[in-house]
């Protein structure tokens, strides 16, 4: 195989696996089962970086390209019906039952028939994503499986009270029928509330946060769909790791109301809003909100659980350097970026968060470096932190011990 050929033939794997990523990312939107939300989150990831790893393969053969912008150069038939598909099964069949093993063998052909030393770049790649894409296609039936079992007659009506959504960016994202804005129960214990809330209120609904941005601003540049991927991928880990636990400590989900505040705030705003009010603000705020209830569960003898927090903290510091980055390229001056700032903050005000008066939780300078911010807002939180201080305090660490004797 010419270098020719085998350029034409990655840039078909870049252009199945692009459209593949955006459709996974509608699925996340779409598609109501919680279960099947980070399944699509953790595989919207691997396909956008199949396609990052197939494009830098392409540069080193002198071909630079875009991967969204890589038209097909065979049918797609598979790939359309995926995307008229409009249940969970049929969804799961049609994507990972016939397009994910078309692209499979038409991988392993290419595989096969290009120069193993001259071309072996090429072939490790491709090696790596065939026996990734078994891997993600069983990880899809396991979670079917789940699903069926909670959902038993899900092949014939939605697990949705709101029904079957349009292959588009809805109104608001779906959620199956044991999820409510009013459901609460009494008995309840503190971390349980807590780890519910995380998993759908914040876990959950970035991921359909990150796959509007990814969806609705299409010329954004390759390099912000691989960064909102990564983040998609990191928010699956963390809804799945706060789900097991809740389970752990005999939670169910949907005993505790669930909401739509992060959807709602970014909703019809510009990218550069949306990236203030989700990874700006509302990761930042998660940031020090994740340090501190890492601190409380230590304090109070969850070692488990704060573990959880303490990794879920790192994560998000990163998240918020991807909407530092990102919302300074596009609002192009610091002027800009202060007046989508102020924006960002109208809009958590409308949505009944706190912006005036005390922080939420201690501030974190460490953190806030690290996420991107400048020194000059640094100043800013800090100056706010010495002055109104924080609705939640730190607490001593020399006298945490002897309260939870006596508490015990």
């Amino acid at each position: 195989m010419r270098v020719a050929e085998t350029v034409e033939r990655t840039k078909n794997h870049i252009a199945r696996c692009a459209r593949i990523s955006n459709l996974l990312a509608l699925w996340t939107m779409t598609t109501p089962e919680a279960e099947l939300k980070s399944v699509f989150a953790r595989h919207l990831y691997w396909a956008v970086q199949s396609s990052e790893r197939l494009r830098v393969r392409l540069a080193e053969l002198a071909v630079d390209v875009d991967p969204r912008m890589v038209l097909l150069e065979v049918g797609s038939d598979d790939l359309l019906a995926c995307e008229l598909a409009s249940t969970t099964p049929e969804k799961i069949r049609a994507l990972y039952g016939v397009a994910l093993v078309n692209l499979r063998d038409s991988m392993t052909d290419h595989l096969n028939r290009t120069g193993a030393l001259a071309d072996e770049p090429t072939i490790r790649i491709l090696s790596d994503l065939i026996a990734s894409s078994t891997r993600i296609a069983e990880e899809a039936d396991t979670a079917l499986r789940l699903v069926c079992q909670i959902f038993p007659d899900i092949e014939r009506a939605s697990s949705s009270n709101e029904g079957h959504l349009a292959a588009k960016v809805p109104l608001r994202p779906a959620r199956d029928s044991r999820f409510a804005e009013t459901a609460s129960n009494p008995n309840l214990t503190d971390t349980v509330k807590l780890l519910h809330v995380f998993y759908t209120d914040l876990e959950l609904a970035t991921i359909e946060a990150c796959s509007r941005l990814i969806v609705e601003f299409p010329a954004m540049p390759w390099q912000f769909v691989v960064d909102m991927a990564r983040q998609c991928w990191d928010e699956a880990r963390h809804a799945e790791a706060f789900r097991t636990r809740l389970l752990q400590l005999g939670g169910r989900l949907g005993t505790y109301a669930m909401s739509y505040a992060l959807w709602d705030m970014a909703a019809g705003e510009p990218v550069d809003v949306s990236l203030a009010v989700q990874q700006r603000v509302g990761e930042w705020v998660g940031v020090d909100g994740a340090i501190w209830q890492a601190q409380q569960l230590r304090f109070g003898g969850d070692e488990i659980t704060s573990e959880l927090f303490e990794f879920v903290a790192l994560d998000e510091i990163t998240h918020v350097s991807f909407g530092n980055k990102w919302l300074r390229l596009v609002a192009g001056s610091e002027s800009r970026v202060r007046v989508v700032h102020d924006l960002a903050l109208d809009k958590r005000s409308a949505c009944g968060k706190s912006v005036d008066g005390p922080l939420t939780f201690p501030y974190n300078d460490w953190a806030c470096e690290r996420g991107g911010f400048t020194e000059s807002e640094r100043d800013e939180l800090r100056g706010r932190f010495l002055k109104f201080g924080s609705q939640f305090q730190n607490l001593d660490e020399t006298q945490e011990p002897a309260r939870v004797a006596r508490r015990r």
